[in-house]
């Protein structure tokens, strides 16, 4: 008799216990679904963190699609392009701000100074200030828009322009070459840079 009733005892257990897990199960699967909205809806939200850069050099203008808030520096060579020139590729300050050579013109795309609300900081922070006015920087008829982009976040479209010599310092209306980024150090190039944001997997 105990014997013919053990199936149906086991039937009983396991339905109680279904019972009883119930509300985890509910639990659980709500939170599923949960992370599952939320990861669809981040997906949707990626567009708009992806900002234009276009790069302005005397080999055309090359755009650049970027995250929102990264240093211009980080984001540029992440993409192939150089904010030095020439040789400043291997010699410079890898994002110290001291060097001046990643110096650029920014524009925002409704035509501000120096980025307008498109970067941040507005203006030329401390490094900025010494730097660009110390030679060969800092001469009289120096753009108002130069900033160093090893200094500053991309919140917003830009325009930027690459002037002509070893620090980008040229005067005149003469754009720069384009450069490819050279990337001596590899990951080391981004080590001072702790503004960017995380990198979107590709």
């Amino acid at each position: 008799m105990n014997k013919k009733l053990s199936p149906l005892l086991c039937i009983l257990r396991l339905c109680s216990s279904a019972s009883f897990m119930m509300p985890q199960i509910r639990t659980a699967l709500s939170i599923s679904q949960y992370h599952s909205s939320t990861t669809r809806q981040f997906s949707s939200d990626q567009n708009d963190q992806i900002v234009t850069v276009s790069l302005e050099t005397s080999s055309g203008t090359k755009e650049l699609q970027i995250q929102k808030g990264e240093i211009l520096r980080s984001a540029m060579l992440r993409r192939g392009s150089s904010p030095h020139n020439g040789r400043a590729r291997l010699i410079n300050c890898r994002g110290l701000g001291t060097c001046g050579t990643c110096a650029v013109e920014i524009e925002s795309s409704d035509n501000n100074n120096s980025g307008g609300g498109a970067v941040e900081p507005n203006e030329r922070n401390t490094k900025e200030n010494i730097r660009l006015n110390f030679p060969p920087h800092g001469s009289s008829d120096q753009s108002t828009n130069l900033r160093l982009a090893c200094q500053v976040q991309v919140m917003d479209d830009i325009t930027i322009r690459k002037r002509t010599g070893f620090w980008g310092q040229d005067t005149t209306s003469e754009l720069a070459e384009e450069y490819d980024a050279e990337l001596w150090f590899g990951e080391l190039e981004y080590v001072l840079d702790n503004k960017s944001p995380p990198r979107e997997e590709e």
